[in-house]
């Protein structure tokens, strides 16, 4: 192909819309392009005709980086997060959409799946937890302050509840006592929801600005990752710990900053904690009660997810936001990802990805890394080496 029939008709930092000429020819072969550029490993796409390449994203994967890019696919606007349902169907809540994408990632067929219209129109959709010994999936929306309940199988709408905390936001699952906790980032609590009657049946007293939330193996403590310690401050926030027993906050750990994620290790007492404020990724002992490394990433850390065999610790940096308009615009630079070594808590490779990857999460077959691109309304699937 000559670069000359090459036509750039738009770009940003991130992508470019490219225009190009096929030949065609008579062998019935298809397209076969290659693609190649100092520093990026080489990459090959065969279509079957020029159609296939409409609007197609082409990326190269750095050289040495052992996630290989494979597709991307459009969502709703404003993917917060993602969640594998099974080894290669995705949720997606969507911020500024009604409802959540139920996407198959080797087709990118999708299902739009929403609670009844007096929720939908109120959009908000923020985080998810799957629940496949009840066969349910729950999503949170933030701007109804409210919860939904999905069947996992049929993805048939089956129940609402209503909280009273505000804006909420993480779920977590606790399959001892069979109840779901969900934070609240306005009224700073955390609402606890008894599962089975899908009622909101407490709400802790106030304990900083919570986001994300991780119960102790032993089920005595749950831990939660403060983003600031109230919302009149915009730092402070510290690692809590909330004793179940006691029905209160009973201490705080590490050092001040925005926390947002927390995930457990592949080993007992080390959970990995992320922090937006300061661009890391913090290793704590829990039997010690205090960090044992950190570990440095890129500008607004976000999601984390450890892989299932525990090899990798997975990283979304958002990136820096809009100097002047905030991180709803896009910024002057691209968002990146991380992956963690977690044998020695040291990053093994990362590569540039799209306008804020914010959700991201992994398969439970260990062969699919996804993110979302948060402003470019769409997500990125990766595919690890070996898998």
């Amino acid at each position: 192909m000559d670069p000359k029939t090459l036509k750039v008709l738009e770009t940003d930092k991130n992508v470019a819309l490219v225009q190009m000429e096929v030949p065609v020819y008579g062998d019935s072969k298809g397209i076969r392009l290659e693609l190649s550029s100092p520093g990026f490993q080489n990459s090959i796409v065969n279509a079957k005709n020029a159609s296939e390449l409409s609007e197609k994203l082409l990326a190269l994967d750095k050289e040495g980086v052992t996630h290989r890019f494979t597709a991307r696919y459009k969502t709703g606007v404003q993917p917060k997060s993602v969640r594998f349902i099974d080894n290669t169907r995705l949720a997606i809540p969507l911020l500024e959409d009604e409802g959540m994408d139920i996407l198959d990632i080797r087709n990118g067929e999708t299902v739009r799946i929403s609670p009844p219209e007096k929720y939908r129109k109120k959009l908000g959709f923020v985080e998810t937890i799957s629940i496949p010994e009840h066969n349910e999936l729950w999503v949170s929306q933030m701007q109804a302050n409210a919860v939904h309940v999905f069947d996992l199988k049929t993805l048939a709408y089956k129940a609402t509840v209503d909280l009273t905390g505000k804006w909420s936001k993480i779920l977590l699952y606790d399959a001892a006592r069979d109840l779901v906790y969900c934070s609240n980032w306005i009224s700073e609590d955390i609402s606890v929801i008894d599962r089975n009657s899908k009622k909101e049946i407490r709400k802790t007293d106030k304990i900083g600005l919570p986001r994300g939330l991780l119960l102790s193996k032993d089920g005595k403590e749950l831990y939660i990752a403060q983003f600031s310690a109230s919302n009149q401050e915009s730092g402070g926030g510290r690692l809590g710990i909330y004793s179940m027993e006691k029905e209160k906050l009973t201490d705080t750990i590490g050092p001040p900053g925005n926390k947002r994620h927390i995930v457990p290790g592949p080993t007992e007492n080390k959970i990995y904690v992320s922090d937006m404020c300061c661009s890391k990724v913090e290793v704590y002992d829990l039997k010690e009660k205090k960090v044992q490394k950190t570990i440095p990433v890129f500008d607004k850390p976000n999601t984390i997810a450890l892989s299932p065999d525990g090899k990798y610790l997975y990283v979304s940096c958002r990136g820096p936001n809009n100097p002047t308009e905030g991180y709803l615009k896009k910024g002057l630079v691209l968002g990146r990802v991380y992956v963690i070594d977690t044998t020695t808590d040291t990053v093994k490779e990362f590569w540039e990805a799209g306008n804020q990857p914010t959700g991201l999460d992994v398969s439970p077959d260990n062969r699919y890394l996804v993110i979302s691109d948060f402003l470019d309304d769409q997500i990125r699937v990766y595919r690890r080496n070996g898998f």
